[in-house]
């Protein structure tokens, strides 16, 4: 539930810490005191519950886990260092410079990557959004299709948009991987917005890497990971011992003993969870669609005609604008966004949307609103009875 100060409505950027997670960490941390690559016996004690958490993810995500071609995860700090690796360290390990893909529903850690392996000599080809659910992956394979020329060639694609909560096709996800040549293009899925709420399984997406990280969905904070197909040559942005040589630094064996309880409870019940919130997304859309409409505003449900994720709702009230309308929630109580949380502190639109085709208006004036396991009924009508008025006012 929310706290008795706010109403939270910003699930798509944090949820709350499951309880049963809380408790699995501090036991951990009782457990593992120890650096799991000391060789004494506390070391292999933590050692044992990171590779146990370990597998257990991987087990929820449906890796492979035999000895031919196994699956791999690496713990990073989150879903941003895990884009990073993924893009980066696939480029660093491929034979020449290649073709890029990518597009405006990446999150920034994401573009980041891609604009710095352009600037180490690879080509990049952006993908058109489509123009009413806002997805890339039919683009993407229409523009590596074109794109036929010698070179390796890896596309960044985000399985659920932070901006929009649009959703790629899982099957055009799979087809990219050998609809272009031989050997495939590798795909690099942003799964952070899916993981949570969407059934997915790593084998039969076909991808070469997928980032995720467990604050979206009861988790801690400060943890990502990185799953890697078997046969996938990455090369480490932060070199060290660790994480297989992927990726330097002491693990955080309290965190990733979170980590995995937090898949697990969400795989548990993740099909009652995401009808459970989409039901209350739907109820928040409807009323304050009707809400501006009444006051002669014509809201705008951003991708409502595309599949959407059941947690994110973005709403347009042309007229508004988006930062004085998310002001005037929080002082009213209530917490919702303009965007992503990591590009809060901007002033500019989410990209998604300007590439999308939307009219500036629209734009302008979209918020985001999410809702998680922890939402209540009571709380989405409190937030409808404290956001209407503001609609009505055009504060």
């Amino acid at each position: 539930m929310s706290t008795s100060a706010s109403l939270y409505l910003d699930h798509a950027a944090a949820t709350p810490l499951h309880p049963e997670v809380a408790a699995a960490i501090a036991a951990a941390q009782a457990l593992a005191q120890a650096n799991p690559s000391s060789q004494h016996s506390l070391g292999r004690a933590a050692r044992s519950l990171l590779e146990d958490a370990r597998d257990r993810i991987m087990s929820a995500l449906g890796a492979r886990s035999g000895p031919a071609h196994r699956d791999r995860l690496v713990f990073t700090s989150g879903a941003s260092e895990a884009n990073h690796l993924a893009i980066l360290g696939m480029a660093a390990a491929a034979p020449a410079f290649g073709h890029l893909f990518w597009s405006r529903r990446d999150h920034a850690s994401s573009v980041s990557a891609v604009q710095a392996a352009g600037r180490r000599g690879w080509t990049l080809h952006e993908a058109t959004l489509d123009p009413v659910d806002g997805t890339a992956t039919a683009a993407v394979i229409a523009a590596a299709d074109t794109a036929r020329v010698s070179g390796p060639r890896i596309a960044s694609l985000t399985l659920v948009c932070g901006q929009t909560g649009s959703i790629e096709d899982s099957g055009f996800i799979a087809a990219l991987s050998t609809a272009v040549n031989p050997h495939g293009v590798l795909v690099h899925i942003d799964a952070t917005q899916a993981a949570g709420l969407l059934t997915m399984d790593f084998s039969t997406l076909r991808a070469a890497t997928l980032a995720l990280a467990p604050h979206k969905f009861g988790g801690p904070r400060g943890i990502g990971g990185l799953l890697i197909r078997g046969d996938v040559a990455i090369e480490p942005v932060q070199a060290g011992t660790q994480e297989q040589g992927l990726r330097g630094g002491t693990e955080a064996v309290p965190l990733a003993v979170g980590f995995a309880r937090a898949m697990e409870l969400a795989v548990a019940d993740r099909d009652e969870t995401a009808r459970q919130v989409a039901g209350l997304r739907d109820r928040l859309e409807s009323r304050l669609v009707a809400a501006a409409r009444h006051a002669d505003i014509p809201a705008v449900v951003i991708a409502a005609q595309g599949r959407r994720c059941p947690h994110i709702a973005t709403l347009a009230f042309p007229g508004l604008d988006r930062q004085a309308l998310a002001m005037a929630a929080d002082l009213a109580g209530v917490c919702l966004a303009t965007g992503t949380a990591c590009a809060s502190g901007s002033s500019e639109p989410a990209p998604a949307l300007v590439a999308m085709g939307l009219e500036p208006a629209v734009v302008k004036s979209a918020v985001r609103l999410s809702v998680g396991r922890t939402t209540t009924e009571a709380e989405i009508d409190k937030a409808i009875a404290t956001l209407v008025p503001l609609l009505a006012a055009r504060f």
